[in-house]
């Protein structure tokens, strides 16, 4: 499964949260989207359950979780 998103997070802090959950997925930076706030666009590849994992977590992390 792959799944592409924007976040203002580095590729290292979305590392960091992949580590911690323990998701088994590939982290790839596509590019950058310029405007008021920059955004990251960040491709997620891995098994449905572990990318599911991952943004799971990463929905967590950015709540404050």
């Amino acid at each position: 499964m792959e799944r592409i998103i924007e976040t203002v997070l580095s590729i290292e802090e979305l590392e960091e949260i992949k580590d911690k959950v323990g998701a088994n997925v590939e982290i790839v930076l596509v590019g950058r989207r310029e405007g008021k706030i920059p955004l990251n666009v960040i491709l997620i590849k891995g098994s449905s359950e572990e990318v599911r994992k991952f943004l799971d977590r990463l929905k967590l992390a950015r709540a404050g979780g």
